[in-house]
């Protein structure tokens, strides 16, 4: 059978292609049997109008080539990144549901058994969704398998840059080199990104100017798209209308009946008779009740009336007049109420976004959070002023399909700085004047397309190839700070934190909780957060997870930092499950049940949670368990010159355990009759706990054992990389060694070197097991000191990253942990067997 990507399009989405999706699928043919040469393939940038299928076109496009065609120049991973939580969901669920119809038309489209493997993989283990607090976070030890990531650009950028806001950061690393390396990345909405848009690329300049491993590519969607931005100091991309790299609609496509009721859907543009003047107290005060009442009486029973405001609290004031008005209403057309924004925690969201599906007559009060990427057809539509971009994409909310026959736009004006906020007045004064000449016109794309409005030139953050190469390093400074990246991320005004509630009526409570589900996160802003902190009347408290400590620290405002987790005493308030965040200490919360398993338990420097397993692991069985892993991973990915590398780190990756002080922590406990009498590599208890040294890590000494063996050529570079992936395995020893700032030598040592719980001058045991055969020797810490009489552990190591590359050397630091931990999960699952 020819495959026929018009086919396999239908049977996941149950309807036909557009041509422009066959393009950017299969090139110049429509069929597939001449495909896109190579990624990234003849399109960068999407510019097509809302409503026509950008999604589908780009997550069908990955499919069909990783899956249906088995091409291994299109990468395994499928990087989907939206500019705000509310998007992300929608999109999880849309292709979920295209995985699992084409699994089950499978057969029907004659897929070879490699695609149907793929599929059953993918349908499985995809979308991943990554906003924070997610509970699903195994995806990174499957770095051979294919995957859809999806996400905030706040998760995915943050993470691209080595600093994962809402995760552990000793994962930091795995994410880093998995989200830049054999990956497609898809920059969705990009109007709504700010400085996101900029570092998308500057990042892709980078992934093609250092070595990865695997292809990647990246395109960037939007009905609105500035081409301009993409033009940075190292990424050039030249304007729009001369490059061949940008995907429109041609000319034929747009005469086709369902694009043409999209581009010319009736849907005529007034000014509201309400507008918002902030200078006059009394009319900023009336405004909610005087828009809540006039919509009121607009709104056509059985429809969607959608109505859009700039600020999150004027929503949640909008809303409440609208509780009123329905109260008032006895009729049996009252519409119901729905209120959508970013600062709600999820499971309080989705009721609303049930109704957004369900009812069939609805108001709905929302801020920018719908003004993108929604499936909503609303009849009447109601938007507060804002910049070109963002009108034209809530123009997109409304007639969405055509099919309504004539509805309506009003946009409300906005007449002083104040109530501009948080966008500039001078992109307010564009719109209005293109909104003034398009009066009585329709706000549909075939109108809107003629209307060009130069948008402000905004100077922002640009990061560069040495911020790259700095951020490779996860090591806090002595004050147990990191390099801040929120700049490269959002606009500096937009950038937020998550937080979460708990009953902490007595300091014991603090020290009980474990990290937060997903459903507990709410999404805030810096401002807001650090202003609620600030009240000295009712003084709320705010804690942080201290992974130095391996505890929950209170903190004050000025520790707030972005993309931050913290954990708020439930009887603070600042929280409505109607209302989502409001910050006023009167809306007491009602927290969220506790979930079966929290999305990362709390780590620590010292931790050592997957030593412990119930049942007994020698070192000998979990070094043999671990190289089957790493052998298989490596095979898988076609790491062939590294496989002698690989042999060699996975045979010494953990021998710093036949230490006694951890030997000591694995055997407490147990009963030593029936206790295996070799050296332990996982303890026969269930009971997680730590050595007696405080910060005690094993990895540093399986390195340095590593070094003093092949003592007679320290500097070789297959040395300096095995050692590096021996002490990264867990992401806590990568490119520094050094005390850290509470550590203390033992009693029984004086005037000695000590750095992660190793002491210079003590003596590591003899060590026999597999082809590992090493005499005890004296332990050094010389690598510490930087310059001669030899290279010191930095200088090593930076010189590896530049030799191989940030990314590389990240992706062959991932490849090794997750055997390591894959291999642990396997021997986990045995043990409660057995149990």
């Amino acid at each position: 059978m020819k495959k026929s990507f018009r086919t396999f399009f239908e049977k996941a989405t149950g309807h036909a292609p557009y041509d422009y999706q066959q393009r950017l699928t299969c090139g110049e043919t429509s069929e597939g049997e001449q495909p896109n040469q190579g990624i990234p393939c003849v399109f960068q940038c999407i510019d097509v109008p809302t409503g026509l299928g950008k999604t589908a076109a780009v997550v069908m496009a990955w499919l069909w080539n990783r899956t249906a065609l088995n091409r291994p120049d299109w990468p395994r991973r499928l990087v989907y990144c939206l500019p705000m939580r509310t998007l992300v969901e929608q999109t999880r669920d849309k292709v979920q549901d295209w995985i699992v119809n084409l699994y089950r038309a499978a057969g029907e489209l004659e897929l070879a058994q490699n695609a149907r493997s793929e599929l059953a993989w993918l349908q499985e283990h995809s979308p991943v969704v990554l906003m924070g607090g997610e509970e699903k976070q195994d995806w990174d030890l499957h770095p051979e398998r294919p995957v859809i990531l999806i996400g905030t650009q706040d998760m995915l950028l943050s993470r691209a840059l080595n600093r994962g806001y809402g995760m552990s950061r000793f994962r930091w690393p795995m994410h880093f080199a998995l989200l830049n390396n054999d990956c497609l990345w898809i920059l969705d909405e990009t109007q709504l990104m700010g400085s996101g848009v900029e570092t998308s690329a500057q990042l892709t300049a980078f992934r093609s100017r250092f070595f990865t491993v695997g292809s990647c590519a990246t395109w960037w969607m939007s009905a609105t798209l500035d081409f301009n931005r993409l033009k940075t100091v190292d990424y050039s991309f030249e304007t729009a209308d001369s490059n061949k790299n940008v995907l429109r609609l041609a000319a034929e496509e747009q005469k086709h009946s369902s694009v043409a009721d999209r581009l010319g859907a009736p849907k005529k543009i007034a000014q509201a008779p309400v507008k918002l003047n902030s200078d006059s107290k009394k009319d900023a005060a009336l405004y909610p009740e005087k828009l809540a009442d006039w919509i009121w009486k607009e709104h056509r029973p059985k429809t969607l009336t959608l109505v859009i405001v700039n600020r999150v609290n004027r929503a949640q004031e909008v809303f409440r007049q609208m509780e009123k008005a329905k109260a008032n209403d006895s009729s049996a057309e009252s519409p119901d109420l729905a209120l959508i924004h970013s600062r709600f925690r999820s499971q309080d969201r989705k009721k609303y976004e049930r109704k957004l599906k369900e009812s069939p007559n609805l108001i709905c009060v929302a801020t920018q959070a719908v003004e993108a990427g929604m499936d909503l057809d609303a009849d009447l539509l109601v938007t507060e002023l804002a910049p070109w971009s963002s009108m034209v994409q809530r123009f997109g909310r409304c007639n969405r399909f055509g099919l309504r026959g004539e509805s309506r736009v009003f946009w409300i004006n906005l007449d002083d700085d104040k109530a501009a906020a948080p966008y500039s007045r001078q992109e307010l004064d564009n719109s209005r004047l293109a909104l003034d000449e398009l009066e009585g016109k329709d706000a549909n794309p075939a109108t809107l397309d003629s209307k060009k409005i130069k948008e402000k030139k905004t100077i922002r953050p640009v990061i560069r190839r040495k911020d790259v190469l700095d951020l490779f390093d996860t090591t806090p400074d002595l004050a147990g700070n990191d390099l801040d990246v929120s700049r490269y991320i959002r606009d500096g005004q937009d950038n937020d934190v998550n937080v979460f509630w708990r009953e902490l009526d007595e300091e014991k409570d603090v020290a009980n909780q474990d990290r937060p589900s997903h459903k507990e996160l709410c999404s805030v802003q810096i401002s807001q957060l650090r202003k609620f902190l600030e009240d000295k009347k009712l003084k709320p408290k705010a804690f942080r997870w201290d992974t130095l400590e391996g505890k929950w620290e209170l903190i004050d405002s000025n520790a707030v930092i972005p993309g931050g987790v913290y954990m708020l005493s439930a009887s603070g308030g600042g929280y409505s499950t109607q209302l989502g965040w409001t910050g006023d200490p009167k809306d007491k919360v009602v927290c969220c049940p506790p979930s079966d398993s929290s999305a990362d338990a709390p780590d620590s420097t010292s931790e050592n949670s997957t030593s412990f397993l119930g049942v007994p692991i020698t070192l000998k069985q979990h070094t043999n368990n671990v190289s089957r892993e790493t052998t298989r991973l490596v095979q898988s990915l076609s790491l062939g010159k590294w496989e002698s590398v690989f042999s060699k780190v996975a045979q010494w990756h953990d021998v710093g355990k036949a230490h006694p002080e951890f030997q000591a922590m694995l055997r407490k406990g147990i009963d030593e009759a029936t206790a295996p009498k070799e050296l332990l590599a996982k303890s026969g208890t269930s009971n997680k706990g730590q050595c007696k040294r405080k910060y005690f890590r094993h990895e540093l000494l399986s390195a340095l054992a590593w070094l003093h063996n092949n003592s007679a050529n320290p500097t070789g570079e297959s040395i300096n990389l095995s050692a590096y992936l021996i002490a990264s395995h867990h992401g806590k020893i990568r490119l520094s060694i050094r005390s850290l700032p509470k550590e203390k030598l033992p009693p029984e040592f004086k005037d000695k070197r000590i750095a992660r719980g190793v002491v210079e001058g003590e003596t590591m045991p003899a060590i026999q097991f597999s082809c590992i055969d090493l005499p005890e020797f004296s332990i050094k810490l010389s690598l510490m000191e930087m310059g001669a009489p030899q290279q010191s552990w930095l200088a090593r190591m930076l010189a590896l990253r530049d030799a191989l590359g940030p990314f590389q050397l990240a992706f062959l630091e991932t490849v090794f942990r997750a055997a390591d931990m894959t291999a642990s999960q396997s021997e986990k699952e045995e043990s409660e067997s057995k149990r």
